[in-house]
């Protein structure tokens, strides 16, 4: 069992005010059980933010976590081995100073509406070598030799940002801002939209490209780790009061489940390691279920510190 928890303690101001105020009983259980295992440090313009390298076991380069080469080798009418990435279809605000990207989860898009708006924007990306196939609603694998070696930044850093600071600008991505422009004019009038509009929902309107980057066979496994994202949309409204609810929710759900597993299992590590990983704004620290004896169990217990300042140090 291996739990990751993005935004453990974001650089928002209420909600670092809010952490002072934190009471996570089943957290300090499991950190006084748990052994320091380890940490990643992090930049907050990093393209890939601190729970993908974790997942990735930090292997890859920035920007370059090949989350569509891992998923295009489980298909079986796609190139092996071909430059790969995810494109999302979004919706894009533009606003004076900046443009904003909703988040695609409020799209609600339909797979049916996907896949038509997939066959409306094929051609186009045909036409510079890159063929498109769908996947699922909100996400859509796109191949070709243009994609080699593009660093992107993931789509958890524009989930409802702006999108201005993640833009690619090197010379290699010209062709996928070519493409957004033209996609915009494209999809301005779809049948879809026209659809969408009708009813009042939002127009898909754009496109991120993320995901790049080769799968190397000699690559290490991705860790098998159940994300625990709740913590993220607060977190990114800096909404201290629902931050700290979705914590209190997580402390009395999935950290509690953990700490019961644990102690029926005792101190064993035959069941396979409990692995636990918080990541802040800048780092990430993992802790495991690892052997000791009373003496050292005792001394982790008077030495770790309460979570809050564990927290705070993220």
């Amino acid at each position: 069992m291996h739990l990751v928890i993005p935004f453990a303690a974001p650089a928002g101001p209420q909600c670092q005010a809010a952490l002072e105020r934190l009471e996570l009983p089943h957290l300090k259980s499991l950190l006084h059980r748990l052994s320091p295992h380890g940490e990643l440090q992090g930049q907050a313009h990093d393209l890939s933010p601190l729970p993908e390298r974790v997942l990735s076991q930090n292997a890859f380069a920035d920007g370059l976590i090949p989350w569509a080469a891992l998923r295009a080798r489980a298909l079986p009418n796609v190139a092996p081995g071909a430059a790969s990435g995810l494109i999302t279809p979004c919706h894009l605000t533009v606003h004076a100073d900046h443009i904003a990207m909703q988040d695609p989860a409020a799209l609600r898009l339909e797979a049916q509406e996907s896949l038509a708006l997939l066959q409306a924007m094929a051609p186009y990306f045909l036409e510079d070598g890159l063929s498109l196939h769908f996947l699922q609603a909100d996400t859509w694998l796109v191949q070709g030799e243009a994609l080699r070696g593009l660093a992107t930044a993931s789509i958890e850093r524009v989930r409802g940002q702006k999108v201005d600071p993640w833009m690619p600008r090197t010379e290699a991505a010209r062709l996928v801002r070519r493409l957004q422009n033209e996609m915009q004019m494209l999809l301005y009038t779809h049948p879809v939209n026209d659809a969408r509009v009708a009813r009042g929902a939002p127009m898909v309107n754009s496109f991120w490209l993320s995901g790049t980057g080769d799968l190397p066979n000699n690559a290490p496994p991705f860790l098998q780790a159940t994300v625990l994202d709740t913590l993220q949309a607060p977190a990114l409204r800096d909404d201290a009061a629902a931050w700290t609810q979705a914590w209190l929710a997580l402390d009395r759900g999935p950290l509690t489940d953990m700490a019961q597993a644990l102690g029926q299992r005792g101190h064993s590590t035959e069941a396979g390691p409990a692995t636990l990983t918080l990541c802040g704004s800048d780092t990430a620290r993992t802790w495991r279920l690892q052997p000791r004896s009373l003496l050292q169990r005792i001394g982790s217990t008077l030495r770790t510190a309460p979570p809050t300042v564990i927290l705070k140090n993220l």
